[in-house]
């Protein structure tokens, strides 16, 4: 009966944050002025602005909103130029390499690609690269 009941909770307890990953995914980006309102919401009921206070609260909130909209496109923006600058690179390289040569560049870079792998899971279960823990350099 123990067993049944446990499995039964492992379940429930899987299905629960597999619905809850799904809903943060699917979450429609607010607007800068969607932001603002909200933010200068908070800060009313919390401090309790006055009318002229919300308004200027308000106008710094949505440039803030306005500057961190364009900053995100930016980035994405810049992130796609350097994957298609890096793609082309690529397409070069592999011109000029002979067949054995793109062979061993790509072997070499699934090693690489494994051992960053095992350096990120190192770092996740606390094996850090030193003989010093984190709590030591503080």
């Amino acid at each position: 009966m123990r067993i049944v009941a446990f499995i039964t909770l492992l379940i429930s307890t899987i299905t629960l944050s597999a619905f809850g990953q799904e809903h943060q995914r699917h979450r429609k980006p607010r607007s800068a002025e969607e932001i603002a309102k909200m933010r200068t919401d908070q800060l009313t009921e919390s401090l309790g602005l006055t009318d002229e206070q919300q308004k200027q609260v308000y106008a710094l909130n949505l440039e803030r909103a306005e500057k961190m909209k364009t900053a995100r496109e930016d980035r994405t923006a810049r992130g796609a130029e350097i994957r298609e600058e890096m793609k082309a690179d690529r397409e070069r390289l592999n011109k000029i390499l002979t067949e054995e040569q793109r062979e061993m560049l790509k072997k070499q870079q699934v090693d690489r690609a494994e051992k960053f792998k095992a350096r990120q899971e190192a770092r996740k279960d606390g094996q850090f690269r030193g003989s010093r823990s984190r709590s030591q350099d503080q």
